[in-house]
């Protein structure tokens, strides 16, 4: 019995000598489904090996196969987890993994790349999260890699350029140098530039690639138009809200160059004067909130005349509505008409 017993713990012993075999993908560019990783593994002849997967001819040929496979010098690099050239892992069909791939050149040395980039290789460094970019750099137009840069960890390649994209997806940076030079143009200028109150101010870019326009009415009652990215948070915060009408805010090439509508403002018991023709300038200011379709006002009810901006009033308000004596207007300061004149237009209506 004990010899039985003997010859059963030799067999257990030499079972859990048995080295484990692994299966990788085998392949190369050449092979259809092998840059994608779709093909099946298949067993590695050597017990106990890896998987590996590296580019070759400058990025053109992506390999994959069995660790074992490679001499000693290509092992010993494959195994080095500082060389991001080449990866190796250590479960069966672990070697799938994309590897990306990107436009690659440089405009001094291949004119194509400025405007029909036709180089795309596989990146020389590995990484899951791998970008491509392309990127204007005085009269140069660069295109490449990101994990193939010398970046610190949350460096990105278009910081401090926003003549620079980044992108996912293979050879998704082939944008020409004109889309690359195509940034967010604003008008941008103080009322103290008489042109700013009217838009006319010749727009300029933006030093954000993507901004948005915008028009604000500072609290001293000042005009301004910029590039939001340019504003303090707090400002940024208040242009992008909707629901405040002090800053407008807009997507689009010189899309603030609306004119801010100015009108004139009394209301019974504010000014004596309220019912006569105005002439005074001071009375005459920006309206406190922003609408495109804004209009000035001027209405006598009850025997007082009140003027105005109607999206002071609120949204979409018809200052004029259930009112007869009422006269609405789209110019700055039309709202100065007399009294009478007012009673002359309610008649004119009936």
């Amino acid at each position: 019995m004990w010899i039985k017993n003997y010859i059963f713990l030799i067999l257990v012993g030499a079972g859990s000598l048995v080295k484990a075999q692994i299966s990788c993908l085998q392949c190369s560019t050449d092979d259809s489904g092998c840059d994608e990783g779709t093909l099946a593994p298949t067993s590695c002849p050597t017990p106990d090996d890896s998987c590996y997967s590296l580019t070759l001819s400058g990025g053109f040929i992506l390999e994959r196969g069995c660790l074992a496979a490679l001499s000693p010098v290509e092992q010993t690099k494959c195994s080095d987890s500082t060389d991001r050239t080449c990866t190796v892992c250590l479960e069966s069909g672990c070697n799938r993994a994309r590897w990306h791939k990107c436009h690659q050149c440089s405009k001094s040395s291949n004119s194509m790349c400025a405007f029909h980039p036709n180089r795309v290789a596989f990146c020389r460094n590995f990484t899951t999260d791998d970008r491509c970019f392309a990127k204007v750099v005085g009269d140069e137009v660069i295109r490449g890699c990101q994990s193939d840069l010398d970046l610190s960890e949350n460096q990105n390649p278009c910081d401090g350029n926003k003549y620079c994209l980044t992108c996912e997806g293979d050879s998704c940076n082939g944008a020409d140098q004109d889309v690359l030079k195509t940034v967010t143009r604003c008008v941008q200028c103080k009322e103290g530039d008489f042109r700013c109150i009217d838009g006319t101010t010749t727009n300029s870019e933006c030093d954000e690639r993507e901004d948005r326009c915008y028009i604000k009415m500072w609290r001293d009652g000042e005009l301004d138009r910029g590039c939001v990215k340019k504003l303090s948070q707090e400002e940024q915060a208040r242009c992008n809200d909707e629901s405040d009408r002090s800053c407008y805010s807009c997507f689009g090439r010189q899309c603030n160059s609306h004119r801010w509508l100015r009108c004139f403002h009394c209301a019974p018991g504010q000014n004596e004067t309220c019912a006569e023709e105005q002439t005074n300038v001071a009375l005459s200011y920006y309206c406190g909130s922003f609408d495109l379709g804004d209009r000035c006002f001027s209405k006598l009810v009850d025997f007082e005349v009140t003027r105005g901006c109607a999206s002071d009033l609120g949204i979409n308000v018809d200052p004029c509505e259930g009112v007869d004596t009422c006269v609405a207007c789209s110019s700055d300061g039309c709202n100065s008409i007399s009294e009478a004149y007012i009673k002359y237009a309610g008649h004119s209506k009936r």
